[in-house]
């Protein structure tokens, strides 16, 4: 298959400055807090978090009057106008940083928050008009905002996901149940803590669905039409990371391996954002908010068709990740595997979809501005996402479709 690159290389920086890893969040936060000379801290976190655990209360009490307020009204794919009621709060409250505790859906809040608090924007339909454009080469993400940044995030992350390593927000708007996608400037944290024993709080279920989600990006990023080579690099080692270490999480006291996957995350995010992603990345995006099935649980079944499409098409991609990992059968095959061990779905019949529902994720992927672009093996028309998704949908015994 011959595939033209755009010109040259283009390896992008996403502007962290300080990456605390296998620290405690109770002591790494008033570090970073000082150390970039914050004083007023504005935390949003899951509702979980808040009230089934001790964690954001202590954080509150570590941070004393330095702490101006909280809100752990998030929710799954943090709607746009809890964004913008959050937004509106802390700005009132005058805070100098946001403070991240949770997953994607929470940093996801959050970036976009700092969105609305750069360019002072507190209402949907203005809001809206801020969404990122493409690149020219169709090939690369750029912000559709204008101001300097007035505010930056710290993130105490509890999934394994990669959200804290990217500037992109992709909150639902609550009127049309739609990702909207932003690139916000200075967006991705300025500080990243990781605590593995935090990590090791959050529901095991969540947790391997948001490995999974984070293979994925990994995957992507090594499977890219136009690849980068340190951005390779990094995922090939990522996708061994997770690969290996996520089985492990089953075990609660394995501090190793928790403190593995976040290493993981790591390496995903340092090169991801330098090469274009495929379908599996952006169809989980229409899969999860039209069919209300979370993001992780939809990357599980399209990471699993992707590899299947690419089978032909991405030997030598698949035959590196393959000898790193020791293995002999197909990616494919290693993916599912791993997917049976975790108890994570397949399919699209795990995800509780019928076929009259995946019919309706057609138009909303042909509209999508990167679903059926830049992808190794070609999908360009309804009867390619047809026959993804049949893949998808397919059974072990009948995947050859």
């Amino acid at each position: 298959m011959n595939v033209t690159t755009p010109p040259g290389l283009r390896y992008r920086f996403t502007g962290h400055e300080r990456v605390l890893h296998d620290v405690a969040a109770s002591q790494a936060l008033p570090e970073l807090m000082e150390w970039f000379g914050y004083r007023r801290a504005f935390i949003v976190c899951s509702r979980t978090l808040n009230t089934r655990s001790d964690v954001i209360a202590t954080l509150v009490a570590t941070l004393g009057d330095r702490c101006v307020g909280v809100t752990d009204k998030v929710g799954e794919h943090s709607p746009l106008s809890n964004v913008l009621a959050a937004a509106r709060q802390a700005s009132d409250l005058e805070a100098d940083v946001i403070v991240s505790v949770g997953g994607g859906s929470v940093m996801d809040m959050c970036k976009a928050m700092q969105l609305c608090i750069s360019e002072e924007v507190f209402d949907r339909e203005r809001l809206l008009q801020l969404q990122m454009r493409m690149s020219a080469d169709g090939t690369e993400m750029l912000s559709g905002a204008t101001s300097v940044p007035r505010i930056r995030q710290i993130a105490i992350p509890t999934t394994i996901a990669t959200s804290e390593w990217t500037p992109v927000s992709t909150p639902i708007d609550d009127q049309t149940h739609l990702k909207a996608r932003f690139v916000v400037p200075d967006g991705a944290p300025r500080g990243i803590v990781y605590d593995p024993s935090l990590l090791a709080r959050t529901p095991l279920s969540l947790l391997l669905s948001t490995g999974v989600r984070g293979l994925d990006h990994a995957i992507n990023t090594a499977c890219s039409l136009h690849p980068h080579p340190f951005a390779s690099l990094l995922a090939e080692k990522a996708i061994q990371l997770y690969v290996e270490n996520l089985p492990r999480l089953h075990d609660s006291s394995d501090i190793e391996a928790f403190t593995n996957c976040q290493l993981a995350t790591w390496y995903t995010g340092m090169g991801q954002m330098s090469v274009p992603h495929g379908f599996s990345h952006w169809m989980v995006h229409i899969v999860g908010p039209l069919a209300g099935v979370p993001h992780s649980d939809a990357a599980c079944v399209l990471m699993l068709a992707q590899a299947r499409w690419l089978e032909r098409h991405a030997q030598a991609q698949h035959a590196r990740m393959l000898q790193l990992l020791n293995r002999t059968e197909s990616f494919a095959d290693v993916l599912e595997g791993l997917l049976v061990q975790l108890g994570m779905p397949r399919t699209l019949a795990d995800l509780g979809l019928k076929d009259e529902q995946v019919e309706s994720f057609i138009q909303p992927a042909l509209d999508h501005p990167q679903v059926t672009h830049n992808n190794l093996r070609p999908i360009r028309t309804a009867a390619d996402l047809r026959a993804v998704l049949a893949l998808a949908g397919a059974c072990a015994e009948g995947r050859d479709l």
